[in-house]
Protein backbone atom coordinates (compact mmCIF):
# COMPACT_ATOMS: atom_id res chain seq x y z
CA UNK A 1 0.00 0.00 0.00
CA UNK A 2 2.86 2.26 -0.41
CA UNK A 3 1.60 4.12 -3.50
CA UNK A 4 -0.85 5.68 -1.37
CA UNK A 5 1.34 6.48 2.09
CA UNK A 6 0.73 4.55 5.39
CA UNK A 7 -2.39 5.25 7.44
CA UNK A 8 -1.06 8.24 9.08
CA UNK A 9 -3.55 10.20 11.60
CA UNK A 10 -3.87 13.69 11.77
CA UNK A 11 -6.05 16.42 13.89
CA UNK A 12 -8.95 16.62 11.22
CA UNK A 13 -12.23 17.79 12.18
CA UNK A 14 -15.09 15.63 13.17
CA UNK A 15 -17.91 17.83 11.45
CA UNK A 16 -19.20 17.58 7.98
CA UNK A 17 -21.19 20.59 7.57
CA UNK A 18 -19.91 22.38 4.39
CA UNK A 19 -18.17 20.42 1.67
CA UNK A 20 -16.18 22.05 -1.27
CA UNK A 21 -15.44 21.24 -4.18
CA UNK A 22 -12.53 22.31 -5.94
CA UNK A 23 -12.93 22.38 -9.76
CA UNK A 24 -16.85 21.26 -9.83
CA UNK A 25 -17.00 19.91 -14.05
CA UNK A 26 -19.57 17.50 -14.41
CA UNK A 27 -17.90 14.82 -11.74
CA UNK A 28 -18.17 17.25 -9.36
CA UNK A 29 -21.16 18.68 -10.08
CA UNK A 30 -22.87 15.17 -10.40
CA UNK A 31 -21.74 14.92 -6.58
CA UNK A 32 -23.07 17.77 -5.62
CA UNK A 33 -26.51 17.51 -6.98
CA UNK A 34 -26.55 13.73 -6.04
CA UNK A 35 -25.63 14.77 -2.23
CA UNK A 36 -28.37 17.36 -2.28
CA UNK A 37 -31.46 15.41 -4.03
CA UNK A 38 -30.16 12.44 -1.19
CA UNK A 39 -30.95 15.02 1.44
CA UNK A 40 -33.72 16.33 0.17
CA UNK A 41 -35.79 12.98 0.41
CA UNK A 42 -37.23 12.22 3.72
CA UNK A 43 -36.58 9.07 3.92
CA UNK A 44 -32.97 9.58 2.97
CA UNK A 45 -32.58 12.70 4.60
CA UNK A 46 -33.09 10.43 7.94
CA UNK A 47 -31.00 8.16 7.12
CA UNK A 48 -27.72 10.49 6.35
CA UNK A 49 -28.57 13.34 8.03
CA UNK A 50 -25.69 13.00 10.19
CA UNK A 51 -23.18 12.74 6.72
CA UNK A 52 -24.54 14.91 4.61
CA UNK A 53 -23.24 18.38 4.64
CA UNK A 54 -25.96 21.17 4.85
CA UNK A 55 -24.09 23.70 3.17
CA UNK A 56 -21.95 22.91 -0.50
CA UNK A 57 -19.05 25.67 -1.60
CA UNK A 58 -18.56 25.29 -5.91
CA UNK A 59 -15.05 26.58 -6.35
CA UNK A 60 -14.32 26.97 -10.22
CA UNK A 61 -12.19 29.22 -13.22
CA UNK A 62 -15.18 30.83 -14.99
CA UNK A 63 -18.50 32.71 -14.89
CA UNK A 64 -19.86 30.22 -17.98
CA UNK A 65 -18.79 26.83 -15.06
CA UNK A 66 -20.86 28.75 -12.44
CA UNK A 67 -23.89 29.59 -14.72
CA UNK A 68 -23.67 25.52 -15.44
CA UNK A 69 -24.03 24.71 -12.35
CA UNK A 70 -26.64 26.91 -11.34
CA UNK A 71 -28.69 25.53 -14.70
CA UNK A 72 -28.05 21.92 -13.82
CA UNK A 73 -29.38 22.49 -10.54
CA UNK A 74 -32.55 24.10 -11.69
CA UNK A 75 -33.31 21.14 -14.21
CA UNK A 76 -32.63 18.98 -11.05
CA UNK A 77 -35.64 20.74 -9.63
CA UNK A 78 -33.58 22.72 -6.86
CA UNK A 79 -35.49 26.03 -7.47
CA UNK A 80 -33.77 26.75 -3.83
CA UNK A 81 -30.06 26.94 -4.04
CA UNK A 82 -29.41 28.55 -1.35
CA UNK A 83 -27.52 25.59 0.15
CA UNK A 84 -24.97 26.01 -2.75
CA UNK A 85 -22.32 28.68 -3.04
CA UNK A 86 -20.54 29.21 -6.26
CA UNK A 87 -16.47 30.65 -5.88
CA UNK A 88 -15.26 32.06 -9.43
CA UNK A 89 -11.30 32.20 -8.57
CA UNK A 90 -11.65 32.05 -5.20
CA UNK A 91 -10.99 28.26 -4.45
CA UNK A 92 -8.69 29.24 -0.85
CA UNK A 93 -12.22 31.10 0.50
CA UNK A 94 -13.93 27.95 -0.41
CA UNK A 95 -11.31 25.56 1.84
CA UNK A 96 -11.47 27.59 4.27
CA UNK A 97 -14.91 27.61 5.15
CA UNK A 98 -15.08 24.02 4.41
CA UNK A 99 -14.95 20.69 6.48
CA UNK A 100 -14.03 18.46 3.71
CA UNK A 101 -12.41 19.34 0.10
CA UNK A 102 -13.20 17.30 -2.58
CA UNK A 103 -10.06 17.83 -5.49
CA UNK A 104 -12.10 17.57 -8.63
CA UNK A 105 -9.71 19.61 -10.87
CA UNK A 106 -8.00 17.87 -14.23
CA UNK A 107 -4.33 16.48 -13.13
CA UNK A 108 -2.53 18.50 -14.88
CA UNK A 109 -3.62 21.41 -13.13
CA UNK A 110 -2.69 20.35 -9.03
CA UNK A 111 0.45 21.91 -9.09
CA UNK A 112 -1.38 25.08 -10.21
CA UNK A 113 -4.29 24.63 -7.49
CA UNK A 114 -1.62 24.29 -4.28
CA UNK A 115 0.31 26.95 -5.45
CA UNK A 116 -2.35 29.39 -4.82
CA UNK A 117 -1.59 31.93 -1.53
CA UNK A 118 -2.82 30.27 1.87
CA UNK A 119 -4.07 26.81 -0.36
CA UNK A 120 -1.75 24.64 1.86
CA UNK A 121 -2.59 26.41 5.21
CA UNK A 122 -6.07 26.59 4.73
CA UNK A 123 -6.05 22.42 3.66
CA UNK A 124 -4.35 21.73 7.03
CA UNK A 125 -6.56 19.47 9.10
CA UNK A 126 -9.31 19.08 6.43
CA UNK A 127 -10.67 15.93 4.94
CA UNK A 128 -9.04 15.54 1.45
CA UNK A 129 -10.85 13.60 -1.01
CA UNK A 130 -8.97 13.41 -4.54
CA UNK A 131 -11.43 12.32 -7.35
CA UNK A 132 -8.64 12.84 -9.59
CA UNK A 133 -7.91 9.84 -12.00
CA UNK A 134 -4.59 8.54 -12.01
CA UNK A 135 -2.96 10.75 -8.97
CA UNK A 136 -1.95 9.19 -5.87
CA UNK A 137 -2.25 9.93 -2.22
CA UNK A 138 1.62 10.30 -1.99
CA UNK A 139 2.31 12.36 -5.02
CA UNK A 140 -0.88 15.10 -3.23
CA UNK A 141 0.89 14.87 0.04
CA UNK A 142 4.56 15.23 -1.04
CA UNK A 143 3.45 18.70 -2.79
CA UNK A 144 1.81 19.47 0.38
CA UNK A 145 4.03 19.12 3.02
CA UNK A 146 6.70 20.06 0.79
CA UNK A 147 6.10 23.46 0.64
CA UNK A 148 4.20 23.05 4.13
CA UNK A 149 7.29 22.54 5.80
CA UNK A 150 9.65 25.63 3.81
CA UNK A 151 6.85 27.88 4.57
CA UNK A 152 6.13 26.41 8.05
CA UNK A 153 1.78 25.89 7.36
CA UNK A 154 0.91 23.65 9.90
CA UNK A 155 1.18 20.41 7.48
CA UNK A 156 -1.04 17.52 8.72
CA UNK A 157 -3.45 16.34 5.65
CA UNK A 158 -5.82 13.79 5.27
CA UNK A 159 -6.32 12.51 2.35
CA UNK A 160 -8.11 10.06 0.68
CA UNK A 161 -8.51 8.61 -3.07
CA UNK A 162 -11.82 8.25 -4.51
CA UNK A 163 -13.45 7.44 -7.80
CA UNK A 164 -17.01 7.81 -8.36
CA UNK A 165 -18.53 8.32 -11.70
CA UNK A 166 -21.18 10.80 -13.21
CA UNK A 167 -24.15 8.11 -11.94
CA UNK A 168 -23.95 10.26 -8.79
CA UNK A 169 -26.04 12.30 -10.30
CA UNK A 170 -29.30 9.55 -9.93
CA UNK A 171 -27.53 8.44 -7.05
CA UNK A 172 -26.61 5.52 -8.56
CA UNK A 173 -22.60 6.04 -8.50
CA UNK A 174 -20.16 3.15 -8.01
CA UNK A 175 -17.62 4.19 -6.51
CA UNK A 176 -14.50 3.44 -5.20
CA UNK A 177 -12.16 4.11 -2.37
CA UNK A 178 -8.28 3.43 -1.62
CA UNK A 179 -7.43 1.77 1.40
CA UNK A 180 -4.81 2.46 3.48
CA UNK A 181 -3.97 6.36 3.35
CA UNK A 182 -6.25 7.63 6.28
CA UNK A 183 -7.28 5.62 9.75
CA UNK A 184 -10.82 4.07 10.10
CA UNK A 185 -12.49 6.59 11.47
CA UNK A 186 -11.91 9.03 8.50
CA UNK A 187 -11.86 6.16 5.62
CA UNK A 188 -15.51 5.55 7.01
CA UNK A 189 -16.90 9.13 7.36
CA UNK A 190 -15.57 9.44 3.57
CA UNK A 191 -17.15 6.06 2.88
CA UNK A 192 -20.60 7.14 4.25
CA UNK A 193 -20.57 10.11 2.47
CA UNK A 194 -20.31 8.36 -1.12
CA UNK A 195 -23.14 5.80 -0.32
CA UNK A 196 -25.55 8.24 -0.35
CA UNK A 197 -25.07 8.70 -4.00
CA UNK A 198 -24.70 4.79 -4.77
CA UNK A 199 -22.47 1.72 -3.63
CA UNK A 200 -18.99 1.77 -2.93
CA UNK A 201 -16.18 -0.67 -2.65
CA UNK A 202 -12.95 -0.57 -1.09
CA UNK A 203 -9.43 -1.21 -2.81
CA UNK A 204 -5.94 -1.21 -2.63
CA UNK A 205 -3.35 1.49 -3.95
CA UNK A 206 -2.08 -1.02 -6.34
CA UNK A 207 -5.62 -1.76 -8.05
CA UNK A 208 -6.51 1.75 -7.93
CA UNK A 209 -6.07 2.85 -11.39
CA UNK A 210 -8.35 -0.17 -12.90
CA UNK A 211 -10.82 0.69 -10.94
CA UNK A 212 -10.70 4.13 -11.94
CA UNK A 213 -10.98 2.71 -15.99
CA UNK A 214 -13.81 0.02 -14.19
CA UNK A 215 -15.65 2.47 -12.22
CA UNK A 216 -15.35 5.88 -13.90
CA UNK A 217 -14.81 5.04 -17.29
CA UNK A 218 -17.49 2.20 -18.15
CA UNK A 219 -20.83 4.73 -18.43
CA UNK A 220 -18.85 5.88 -21.12
CA UNK A 221 -18.62 2.89 -22.69
CA UNK A 222 -21.89 2.05 -22.05
CA UNK A 223 -23.02 4.96 -23.51
CA UNK A 224 -21.43 3.74 -26.83
CA UNK A 225 -23.46 0.75 -26.50
CA UNK A 226 -26.59 2.15 -25.97
CA UNK A 227 -25.73 4.41 -29.63
CA UNK A 228 -24.99 1.54 -31.61
CA UNK A 229 -28.00 -0.09 -30.80
CA UNK A 230 -29.94 2.82 -31.07
CA UNK A 231 -28.51 3.14 -34.54
CA UNK A 232 -29.51 0.11 -35.42
CA UNK A 233 -33.37 0.26 -34.23
CA UNK A 234 -33.04 3.50 -36.18
CA UNK A 235 -31.78 1.73 -39.49
CA UNK A 236 -34.59 -0.83 -38.94
CA UNK A 237 -37.53 1.75 -38.55
CA UNK A 238 -38.27 2.68 -35.14
CA UNK A 239 -37.98 6.05 -33.82
CA UNK A 240 -34.82 7.11 -31.99
CA UNK A 241 -36.55 8.36 -28.43
CA UNK A 242 -38.39 4.96 -28.50
CA UNK A 243 -35.49 3.05 -28.88
CA UNK A 244 -33.60 4.95 -26.74
CA UNK A 245 -35.98 4.19 -23.90
CA UNK A 246 -36.38 0.88 -25.13
CA UNK A 247 -32.68 -0.48 -25.04
CA UNK A 248 -31.44 1.19 -22.32
CA UNK A 249 -34.23 -0.21 -20.13
CA UNK A 250 -32.84 -3.72 -21.52
CA UNK A 251 -29.60 -2.64 -20.28
CA UNK A 252 -30.90 -1.35 -17.20
CA UNK A 253 -32.76 -4.79 -16.41
CA UNK A 254 -29.87 -6.98 -17.50
CA UNK A 255 -27.73 -5.19 -14.56
CA UNK A 256 -30.58 -6.10 -12.09
CA UNK A 257 -30.31 -9.79 -12.98
CA UNK A 258 -26.45 -9.87 -12.46
CA UNK A 259 -27.23 -7.94 -9.13
CA UNK A 260 -29.73 -11.04 -8.12
CA UNK A 261 -26.27 -13.56 -9.04
CA UNK A 262 -27.11 -13.94 -12.34
CA UNK A 263 -23.65 -14.25 -14.45
CA UNK A 264 -23.65 -12.95 -17.66
CA UNK A 265 -22.92 -16.61 -19.28
CA UNK A 266 -26.07 -17.50 -17.26
CA UNK A 267 -27.64 -14.53 -19.10
CA UNK A 268 -26.50 -14.92 -22.37
CA UNK A 269 -27.55 -18.49 -22.25
CA UNK A 270 -31.04 -17.44 -20.97
CA UNK A 271 -32.20 -15.42 -23.94
CA UNK A 272 -30.32 -17.16 -26.71
CA UNK A 273 -31.96 -20.53 -28.52
CA UNK A 274 -30.54 -22.68 -31.56
CA UNK A 275 -31.26 -20.97 -34.26
CA UNK A 276 -32.51 -18.40 -32.92
CA UNK A 277 -32.12 -14.56 -34.25
CA UNK A 278 -30.49 -14.01 -30.61
CA UNK A 279 -27.38 -16.59 -31.60
CA UNK A 280 -27.17 -14.72 -34.98
CA UNK A 281 -27.13 -11.35 -33.16
CA UNK A 282 -24.30 -12.60 -31.01
CA UNK A 283 -21.86 -14.21 -33.83
CA UNK A 284 -22.05 -10.88 -35.28
CA UNK A 285 -20.52 -9.51 -32.33
CA UNK A 286 -18.07 -12.50 -31.66
CA UNK A 287 -16.61 -12.34 -35.58
CA UNK A 288 -15.88 -8.25 -34.76
CA UNK A 289 -14.64 -9.29 -31.43
CA UNK A 290 -16.93 -7.15 -29.35
CA UNK A 291 -15.52 -9.11 -26.19
CA UNK A 292 -11.83 -8.31 -26.54
CA UNK A 293 -12.50 -4.99 -28.00
CA UNK A 294 -14.19 -3.72 -24.64
CA UNK A 295 -11.37 -5.58 -22.83
CA UNK A 296 -8.34 -3.67 -24.48
CA UNK A 297 -10.75 -0.48 -24.34
CA UNK A 298 -11.00 -1.41 -20.46
CA UNK A 299 -6.75 -1.82 -20.12
CA UNK A 300 -6.24 1.38 -22.10
CA UNK A 301 -8.05 3.60 -19.93
CA UNK A 302 -6.55 2.02 -16.77
CA UNK A 303 -3.20 2.79 -18.26
CA UNK A 304 -3.92 6.39 -18.94
CA UNK A 305 -5.20 6.73 -15.47
CA UNK A 306 -1.79 6.27 -14.57
CA UNK A 307 -0.23 8.39 -17.32
CA UNK A 308 -2.39 10.74 -15.89
CA UNK A 309 -0.57 11.03 -12.84
CA UNK A 310 2.47 10.58 -13.50
CA UNK A 311 5.02 12.82 -12.10
CA UNK A 312 5.78 13.83 -15.50
CA UNK A 313 2.31 14.96 -16.46
CA UNK A 314 1.33 16.40 -13.07
CA UNK A 315 4.35 18.69 -12.63
CA UNK A 316 5.01 19.82 -16.63
CA UNK A 317 1.34 20.57 -17.57
CA UNK A 318 0.78 22.24 -14.19
CA UNK A 319 4.16 24.62 -14.65
CA UNK A 320 2.34 25.27 -18.65
CA UNK A 321 -0.70 26.41 -17.52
Amino acid sequence: MNSGGSAVEHHVSTAMNTLAILGCGALGTSILLGLLSQSSTSKSAESHESIIPSRFVACVRRQAAANAIKLKATEAGFLDQSRIDINICNNVKGVVEADIVVLAVQPHLLDQLLRQPGMRAALSGKIIVSVMAGVTVQQIRSKLERESRSKDDGGGYSIVRVMPNINCFVRQSTTVIERGSVGEDVLQRVSRLFECVGKVFLTEPCTMDACTALCGSTPAFFAVILEGLVEGAIATGLKPDDALQMVSHAMMGTASLVQEGWSARAVRHGVTSPGGSTVQGVLALEEDRVRWTFAKALRVAASGAAKLGSQEVVSDLGHSN
